[in-house]
């Protein structure tokens, strides 16, 4: 995707602004050689443990050179995670799921082909011949997209990406793959509200969010889905606080991947010495090892995570960090 830089150099001044034509000349650039399978919004993201009739539904939509015309369809991947192998590692291999015909879209507001992808516990049971009674909380289904167009060219994982092609809640949210975390449901009035935050063990360039601050927390698209809005410690001050998203799931609480730390990279080298804000923003994502947490106590918590998500730090080579932040209930 050529021109991604430039697009999200240009962010700035698009999200101030309603100009719809803008966006799409700068997003029909990046991907003139290419599409992609952007994420609208979520409906419903993880699974409830042993309900077959729980469902993964998320809004996308199919960009292409020519403004979704060339969408020919959709396939979808999945793979079991064991994530709880004292009883022998369950995990199975990617096996195909089902494939949405291009008939199964309709055009959206941008004018775009557009549907509801959804995917059943007991759809994704079958794909991976995966027994029930095998599955456990923090166990994961692990989705893969793949984009077919008509003129025989395919899109998924890595194709032209960067870390702000792949993140979520930017013009693109386009990642091609999804992780659905099997849960126990826990009640609405746990983990909401006002909190403090402060770093326990700062990022490369300092606190991830900066001083100590208070954040309001709320339900997000799941039961167990907490977001908040908070800024990068590095970020422009026109830029609006990005939103964040966590699961609290059993005795963890897992960092949503593809979040995106700001809209810019502040470590883009400038010619005579000095950086600038530019290039492929910090992404941040879960670390190997989450927080360990009583769902049934939300007076405090931790949130562990990485800055440099998949090797994507912004050019400050400093790789993938492993930070933590606790949060405390005013």
């Amino acid at each position: 995707m050529k021109k991604i830089y430039l697009v999200m150099m240009l962010l700035g001044s698009v999200i101030s602004c309603s100009d719809d034509t803008t966006t799409n000349l700068l997003i029909d650039d990046a991907i003139s050689s290419g599409g992609f399978i952007r994420t609208l919004q979520f409906n419903n993201s993880d699974l409830i443990l042993n309900d077959t009739n729980s469902t993964f539904s998320v809004d996308i939509e199919i960009q292409d050179e020519q403004q979704g015309a060339l969408l020919d369809n959709v396939e979808v991947y999945a793979r079991f995670k064991d994530h709880n192998p004292d009883n022998g590692d369950q995990s199975s291999s990617e096996v195909f799921v089902k494939r949405v015909e291009e008939t199964v879209f309709t055009t959206g507001a941008n004018n775009l082909p557009t549907t509801t992808l959804e995917l059943t516990y007991a759809e994704l049971i079958g794909a991976t011949q995966i027994l029930n009674e095998n599955i456990q909380c923090k166990d994961q289904f692990l989705v893969r997209l793949v984009l077919n167009l008509t003129d025989g060219r395919s899109f998924s994982i890595n194709d032209g990406a960067s870390s702000s092609v792949i993140a979520f809640d930017t013009i693109f949210s386009s990642p091609f793959c999804y992780t659905l975390n099997i849960v126990t449901p826990i009640a609405a009035d746990r983990f909401v509200g006002t909190y403090q935050y402060q770093s326990t063990v700062d990022g490369p360039i300092g606190p991830t969010f900066g001083l100590p601050n208070t954040v309001e927390i709320r339900v997000g698209e799941s039961p167990n889905t907490r977001i908040f809005e908070a800024n990068y410690i590095v970020s422009r001050l026109n830029e609006p606080a990005r939103t964040f998203r966590f699961v609290v799931n059993c005795d963890e609480i897992i960092f949503r991947k593809n979040q995106l730390s700001s809209f810019f990279s502040w470590c883009r080298p400038e010619e005579g010495g000095g950086f600038s804000f530019g290039g492929p923003p910090i992404l941040l994502g879960p670390d190997t090892e989450n927080a360990v947490v009583d769902s049934n106590d939300d007076t405090t918590f931790e949130l562990r995570f990485v800055e440099g998500y998949l090797g994507w730090d912004g050019d400050c080579d400093f790789g993938t960090v492993g930070v933590s932040v606790l949060f405390t209930k005013q």
